[in-house]
């Protein structure tokens, strides 16, 4: 299995800002679009190496679908070079035609105070969870990459139609072993946040990345990361949420906001590949 660093690693051009890069068929979901998450991480991973400095922040728009195949392109932006900070912008496109967009903040500041007051859920380890049923291994596509336990929450063939508090985590693994944890593989396990709403309504529901925001924290090395999911609130069809992504020792790796819409989960495999993707 390709290591994660490898898996999300742009490849350099002729151009200081562009970059390419051609995803694994293992970055696709079961409905043959390129996740969302894994675009917005290679994205971070670009203009970090543009911008020669680590990213604080990153929000991504998602204008399209991207289909199995083919290269992707990402174009980078400098708009303010600070002292402490530059400011950039990427735009993410498929054949000439935008999928993507992202901007974002870089930089870093010696301060001598500081410190973490979110709370790592106290749940299982991972394995003392079970495997979490949503995603059918065998067909070449994200669920043959990535192993998810359920930590807290309701298993997808338990939603009975109860509603439950907000509350929903998950353990996932990216390749095996410990390993240094990178931006690009937060956003790829980020974007499994929209799972926890289908736990909250006890219906079986998924949902379409509208946007996503990623903020790094301290990216400590773990074979397993904690995804610990709050929904805010479902309302007009879209459901908005955050999350913390832990590594096992307790290290918070960093934060994930999204908003999705949302759809039954059986329209969504009945179609398949969106009509308009690229």
């Amino acid at each position: 299995m390709m290591p994660p660093t490898e898996l999300f690693a742009p490849t350099a051009t002729d151009r200081p800002d562009r970059f390419t890069w051609v995803p694994s068929p293992l970055l696709y979901i079961p409905a043959g679009t390129l996740q969302g998450g894994a675009a917005l991480g290679v994205a971070a991973a670009a203009m970090e190496h543009v911008t020669g400095r680590p990213l604080v922040w990153a929000t991504g728009q998602y204008l399209s679908f991207a289909a199995r195949g083919g290269e992707i392109t990402f174009d980078v932006t400098v708009e303010v070079a600070g002292y402490n900070t530059t400011q950039a912008r990427c735009i993410v496109a498929k054949d000439g035609n935008e999928i993507l967009t992202v901007h974002g903040a870089f930089g870093s500041r010696e301060m001598q105070v500081g410190g973490v007051w979110a709370l790592m859920p106290d749940v299982p380890q991972p394995e003392n969870c079970p495997e979490y049923d949503f995603f059918p291994r065998g067909n070449g596509d994200l669920a043959d990459l990535t192993d998810v336990r359920l930590a807290r929450g309701r298993q997808f063939a338990d939603l009975d139609g109860t509603r439950t508090d907000g509350n929903f985590v998950l353990w996932l693994r990216v390749g095996e072993g410990v390993h240094d944890t990178s931006v690009a593989e937060l956003t790829f396990i980020g974007d499994f946040m929209p799972l926890g709403f289908a736990n909250v309504l006890g219906q079986p529901y998924t949902g379409r990345s509208v946007d996503n925001t990623v903020r790094a924290c301290t990216l400590a090395p773990t074979e397993w990361v904690m995804l610990s999911v709050h929904v805010n609130q479902i309302v007009h069809g879209h459901g908005h949420g955050h999350a913390n992504l832990w590594a096992q020792d307790g290290t918070l790796l960093g934060q994930v906001s999204q908003t999705a819409g949302m759809h039954l989960r059986r329209h969504v495999l009945e179609r398949g590949t969106p009509r308009n993707a690229i």
